[in-house]
């Protein structure tokens, strides 16, 4: 029997553990997709226990503890850290078969040299020794980063942005670059309340007045060219249900003044509003040089009555279950039949549309670089071993598996850069698999192709040196 967690954790083959260790173990990290703060990382506060870093804002573990039974208030509620930990303690032994069970488990090994199953017999003396590890080192966010080997953070910006602490952390941190990603979610999403009012923080901000959609987009574009400036790379996007429905820009006008106007579009007007905005976001990408990341098939606030009493993003989102391949398929074309299809990275909600996205990834790939069309790594509710091992499958038997860009932590933890040694160990266990039973050679190019997805290859891939 194997050890719980141990050195060969997840390596079921001599050529996995040699390529895990030799290769892909001490590799840095590019996080090109993350939901930490620039302003948290630039004021750099000791954090105050474990359980604020652990429990903070963390759904994931929010999700088991309600499964759990647990009272909201050790949760997201009132009680004090040392509670929540006791709570998510009496939970943890639980979660069996559960990729959070893993991940904390090497959180507490990496970070705190803590190698004891978490039980309700045991939280007390663990919360002891992480604490002394806390106050002896003076854990803070930029230690966090610069102690995990971290040497890229796109942190996910609203074009609003502020870059106050982008220009400080530019200036004062230099062992890692942090860079704004840009999300116009709150432009796109036209029927959500309050869009006139964000219209208006746009308009401040530009310094562009907006009163119709050509000045929307000259706003935007203002806006864009600013981020550009601070950095950033790569642009982000929440799909819930990818609809084309392309109209002219007169059409366009009707729309903007309608929704201005206080009237909420329909499903045929909302979807060409959004596609068609989209469109011309993705061609200003392509100018930039910067990745056009979609999230795909998240439904949203699903649990509603919990969501007016706890907020969102707090563990209420659930994977959709919507077609994808026509509406993403004619987005694609559409780009490239104009040539303005910029580099862009597909993730799945929905394990359902692996091999869909893989195959259309693979369909709009381009010249002059390796993998332009991404198929993303194992996203939220699928970054787990399993959902890994078939995101992998997908991308091989689709695509270059060699040019995959790797894993990102989508993550508003300072812990969770674990999760990339979860993602080499497995990568690393299913090229072993490959080699062992005949399927590719035991070659010298095993160790670069290792390297090149662990981190390489980001490297490349948004380097503003390549064109979309």
């Amino acid at each position: 029997m194997a050890d719980f967690m141990g050195n060969d954790f997840l390596l079921e083959t001599a050529t996995a553990k040699r390529l895990f260790t030799a290769y892909a173990k001490d590799m840095p990290i590019f996080d090109y997709h993350c939901h930490l703060e620039a302003k948290t990382i630039y004021e750099d506060t000791v954090f105050e226990s474990l359980g604020s870093l652990w429990l903070f804002d963390d759904h994931y573990k929010w999700r088991l503890m309600r499964a759990a039974g647990i009272e909201e208030k050790y949760i997201s509620g009132t009680a004090s850290y040392y509670d929540k930990f006791l709570a998510f303690a009496k939970t943890a032994p639980l979660a069996i078969g559960n990729p959070v069970y893993e991940w904390s488990h090497l959180e507490l090994q990496r970070y705190f040299g803590i190698h004891e199953p978490l039980t309700p017999a045991s939280a007390p003396s663990i919360w002891k020794k992480a604490q002394s590890v806390i106050d002896q080192k003076k854990l803070s966010p930029r230690k966090m980063i610069v102690s995990s080997n971290v040497k890229t953070v796109c942190t996910t910006e609203d074009p609003v942005l502020d870059f106050k602490y982008h220009e400080l952390l530019a200036k004062e941190f230099k062992e890692c670059r942090v860079l704004p990603a840009w999300r116009p979610d709150a432009v796109l999403k036209i029927n959500q309340n309050g869009f006139p009012d964000y219209i208006s923080t746009l308009s401040a901000a530009s310094g562009i007045k907006i009163g119709n959609y050509s000045s929307l987009k000259k706003a935007l574009d203002v806006r864009m060219k600013v981020f550009n400036e601070h950095g950033c790379i790569a642009s982000d996007h929440d799909i819930a249900e990818p609809v084309f429905l392309p109209v002219s820009d007169g059409r366009m006008e009707e729309l903007f003044a309608k929704r201005m106007s206080g009237k909420m579009l329909d499903y045929d007007e909302y979807h060409a509003y959004r596609t068609t905005l989209l469109l011309y976001l993705a061609g200003c990408y392509k100018k930039y040089g910067w990745a056009m990341e979609m999230h795909i098939g998240c439904v949203r606030d699903q649990n509603l009555r919990k969501v007016q009493e706890i907020g969102q993003a707090r563990g209420f989102d659930t994977i959709g279950d919507v077609p994808v391949a026509a509406g993403i398929g004619d987005f694609l074309d559409a780009l490239e039949r104009k040539q303005m299809l910029p580099k862009t990275i597909l993730f799945c909600m929905n394990a359902k549309d692996n091999w869909v996205l893989s195959s259309l990834a693979n369909t709009f790939q381009g010249e002059g670089m390796v993998s332009k069309m991404q198929f993303g790594a194992a996203w939220w509710m699928q970054d787990h071993k399993y959902g890994m091992e078939e995101q992998l499958a997908a991308f091989a038997n689709n695509g270059l598996l060699a040019g995959f860009i790797g894993m990102l932590t989508d993550s508003r933890s300072f812990l969770s850069y674990s999760r990339h040694e979860y993602f080499r160990r497995i990568l690393c266990n299913y090229i072993g698999k490959l080699v062992e039973q005949g399927e590719y050679p035991d070659c010298a190019e095993l160790g670069s192709i290792v390297q090149n997805i662990c981190y390489n290859n980001a490297v490349q891939y948004f380097s503003k040196g390549v064109k979309g």
